[in-house]
């Protein structure tokens, strides 16, 4: 669909289903195709220890302001 043609009226559910759907596709097919992209979130087992929050800063920083 056109972007000019969508910024001018609203989408209906249908719509806006489809293009979020089409959109998670893309953005998956990507990180399939360039696994290097992805952003690997850190984990450590349930109730073994905790980050700390000098890791966590690291971690989202560029996560939630690039």
């Amino acid at each position: 669909m056109d972007l000019r043609l969508r910024r001018n009226r609203r989408e209906s559910y249908e719509e806006l289903r489809a293009r979020m759907i089409a959109e998670t596709s893309a953005f998956l097919t990507e990180l399939l195709r360039h696994p290097e992209l992805a952003v690997r979130i850190p984990v450590i087992p349930d109730r073994s220890d905790r980050f700390p929050p000098s890791f966590s800063d690291s971690f989202w920083q560029p996560v939630l302001y690039d």
